[in-house]
């Protein structure tokens, strides 16, 4: 009987210890963005796996990436990332809830989701307050129409063609601080569901906000968009003669 109790506890202890080796998973931790994007590269190492608290540069990390998989990546720690700029830019499936991130030492976020037609998930919990650039962030991103109202851009000094051609956008935005903004370029142009009341944006700085609302679905143009608005017509109307 004793030999039977020792056998089976014997055999407990074995299957436990089995059980952890099996399911332990190596935890990777790159200091090098170079050394981060030979993991991504290796489809048997999970995102989960990956701890890149070293990492501050993770600028173009999934461009022209044919990933279907993100899982993992939300629990990610990009606390010490500067550089976002063009980070799932053309990445076609990327599609991954990211909102828990801590973006707060980000400055670049240009292109950021860039022709990432399928991406539509919340970003509202997003401390983007230390963000200067945001030029083309959703260029072309189809799919995306999530609020936004909440973010902090109060420093951000660039935000042309942000919108531009994001069709389904259209979120409320009218909370948003642009006193330091220099260039809204293109910010919505084609952004053809886009129709907000941004009237009370202070656009005191900005130097350039041509096509800034050109064929967007903007209904009411602010007061002081009409002089760009009225050149806007001409172009199209001369466009018109140009065809007939």
């Amino acid at each position: 009987m004793q030999k039977s109790i020792m056998g089976a506890v014997w055999f407990c202890l074995l299957y436990f210890i089995g059980c952890h080796f099996i399911t332990a998973q190596e935890i990777y931790a790159p200091k090098t963005k170079e050394y981060l994007m030979r993991l991504l590269k290796d489809p048997s190492i999970p995102l989960s796996a990956i701890d890149t608290s070293n990492i501050t540069d993770m600028s173009r990390l999934f461009e022209n990436s044919n990933r279907k998989d993100f899982s993992g990546i939300e629990t990610w720690n990009v606390s010490n990332v500067t550089d976002m700029s063009y980070m799932f830019s053309h990445a076609r499936f990327f599609n991954h809830n990211i909102n828990e991130w801590n973006v707060s030492n980000v400055i670049s976020m240009s292109g950021m989701f860039y022709e990432a037609v399928n991406f539509n998930q919340p970003l509202d919990k997003w401390d983007v307050s230390h963000v200067r650039f945001m030029f083309g962030v959703f260029f072309n991103a189809k799919a995306f129409n999530q609020p936004l109202n909440s973010w902090n851009v109060s420093n951000v000094e660039g935000m042309g063609s942000m919108f531009c051609g994001a069709d389904n956008f259209n979120q409320p935005l009218d909370r948003w601080d642009t006193h330091n903004v220099l260039t809204m370029r293109d910010m919505f142009h084609s952004a053809k569901s886009f129709n907000q009341d941004i009237s009370m944006w202070n656009i005191n700085k900005v130097k350039n906000k041509t096509k800034m609302l050109y064929r967007s679905g903007m209904q009411t143009i602010p007061s002081w968009y009409k002089k760009e608005f009225q050149e806007e017509q001409k172009i199209d109307a001369m466009k018109k003669e140009e065809y007939r």
